[in-house]
């Protein structure tokens, strides 16, 4: 669980405002029931009222948004009736949200 919470994102903005410049991280993702991952998302770390969050933005300006260090859960979505399906492999966590699918690394 202490693995979820280390996410690796640069950048503080606040939730769904992000200006143009921001720091970010590419991330791959697969959008719609896609089959294949693309390096077409980016994903940026927040912190606010004291919770973490991190937001993934989809190429076409929708985005999804992630609590972190939720306890007993580790990362559960923020946003939506929709929960995360969360997967640990070596190096990344793979979120699945309804049809859309996420690969975000994390820190040793």
């Amino acid at each position: 669980m202490r693995l979820l919470v280390l996410l690796l994102a640069l950048g503080v903005a606040a939730c769904g405002e992000a200006e143009a410049g921001a720091d970010t991280t590419p991330v791959e993702c697969a959008l719609g029931g896609s089959a294949a991952f693309a390096p077409d998302c980016t994903m940026e770390r927040a912190e606010v009222d004291g919770q973490r969050t991190v937001i993934v933005r989809h190429p076409d300006g929708g985005f999804r948004r992630f609590e972190l260090g939720v306890p007993e859960r580790g990362i559960i979505t923020a946003d939506g009736m929709e929960q995360a399906d969360v997967t640990r492999s070596e190096g990344i966590i793979e979120l699945r949200v309804g049809a859309d699918r996420y690969r975000l690394p994390v820190a040793d």
